[in-house]
Parts: structure tokens; sequence; C-alpha cells
């Protein structure tokens, strides 16, 4: 089969053209957790057979992304609590450590790039219209830039890599967010004590910043969102 074509993407085939497409709409919560996903729907959208249809979604459920219930058609994968905490304990753990180590070689390039990343953030929200990926994508970006000066990058791919729970929690946050200017601060107040090479005083803003979204969503998880959510024992649900 010839590969095929979406915007400057290529694809092997139909089959992976669906399968990314159904995939990225599932992390930008345009497919929303615990929604039904219509084969026939498919096929009429993207102009395909069953074929393809079915290659895709075999693929959606090989990753997590999916679960077929017998008699009752393939569902989007609902969102683990659980598995949402334990990811945002680690990523507090490891970027701590990232920074302690980007404090000690901080160079005013990259100390640059970071001052222009919090610049274009501040723009894109005066934009009208914005789309909250957008600054969900600035936002990784920004974090990343520690990393990768100290040479960790393989660390922070192995953290967005956890895409199924904590990459959908974060755009549910980023969707929900409307206090933009609040995250900014937050990384303004970040850049501020790498300049000092503050580290106890970073290591408190940095944790603050990464747990916020779990206390500040708590009414949306238990009311507005209870549906895109596996059931958990209500003890210690919100305990990080």
């Amino acid at each position: 089969e010839q590969g095929c074509c979406m915007g400057e993407v290529n694809f092997k085939n139909r089959g992976e053209l669906v399968f990314e497409t159904l995939k990225r709409e599932i992390l930008d919560l345009k497919l929303k957790p615990g929604c039904l996903i219509s084969e026939s729907d498919i096929c009429e959208r993207f102009g395909v057979s069953r074929t393809p249809v079915r290659d895709a979604l075999r693929l959606l459920q090989e990753q997590g992304f999916a679960e077929t219930i017998p008699y009752r058609g393939t569902y989007v994968t609902l969102l683990s609590l659980d598995n949402i905490k334990q990811m945002i304990y680690m990523r507090v753990a490891v970027e701590t450590m990232v920074l302690r180590d980007f404090m000690e070689i901080q160079t005013p390039m990259v100390m640059e790039e970071i001052r222009h990343a919090i610049a274009v953030q501040k723009a894109l929200i005066q934009t009208p219209g914005f789309e909250p990926e957008q600054f969900y994508r600035m936002d990784a970006q920004m974090h990343s830039l520690w990393f990768t000066a100290v040479k960790r990058q393989k660390l922070w791919d192995m953290l967005q890599a956890q895409q199924l729970h904590y990459t959908r929690f974060r755009m549910l946050d980023f969707i929900t967010e409307t206090d933009f200017p609040r995250i900014i601060g937050e990384h303004e107040q970040l850049f501020e004590l790498i300049c000092k090479k503050d580290l106890s005083g970073l290591e408190q803003v940095l944790k603050d910043h990464l747990y916020y979204s779990m206390k500040r969503m708590r009414h949306s998880i238990e009311v507005d969102y209870k549906d895109y959510f596996e059931e958990e024992p209500e003890e210690n649900r919100f305990v990080i």
C-alpha cells in the first residue's frame, strides 16, 4: 500500500495515519476518556476500509489508549489518578536533581533561552483565541531546556513518554485553567531562583508548581470530569 501524507507528516500506510491521528486526538482530549470509538464513523471520516481502521484500533489497544469491551465496542481508556500522582512524584524527584545540576553549569546562552521561552508564553496568552495545547507545548519546551543543558534529554523523553495518563492529565489541567498568568509567574520565580542559585527556594517552588494542578483540579476531578477517571478508593485519593 502506498504511503500517505497528512500536513507535512508522511505515514507508511493508511492504518498508521488513522492510528497517529486518533492517538493525537486522545492526548489532546478531543477524544475524551471513556468515549466510544465508532469503527464505521472512522471509516467514513478517513475514506478507508475497515482493515486499516482495525489495525489502528489494535495499535491503540496495545499501547493502552483504547480498550474493547465485548459486545459493546472500543472505548478510550479512562485516566488513573493513582498513576498520575506517581508520575508527578517521579517528575518532582527527577527535575529537582536536574535543576540542582543545572545551577552549577548554567550559561548566559541557556538562561537567555529560558527568558525568551517565558516571553513567548506571555505573548501567546495575549493572543485572542489561543489554544491551551499551544501553551502546553511551550511549557514543556521551557522545562526541557534545563534537561538538555545537563545532558539529561533521555530522562525528559522518558517523562514525556508517560502519555497515557500524565500527558492527558496535563492537557485537562490546561484546558480547565483560566489563570495562565499565575503559571507564567511561577516560571519567572523559577528563573529568578536559578539566577540566585537558591537551591532550597527552587526545590519548594518547583514542588508547588508541579503539584498545584492536582490541588486546583480536585473539584473538577470529583464533579465536572468524574467520568474521565477510573473509580479508585476515596481514602487518600488526593494525597500525593
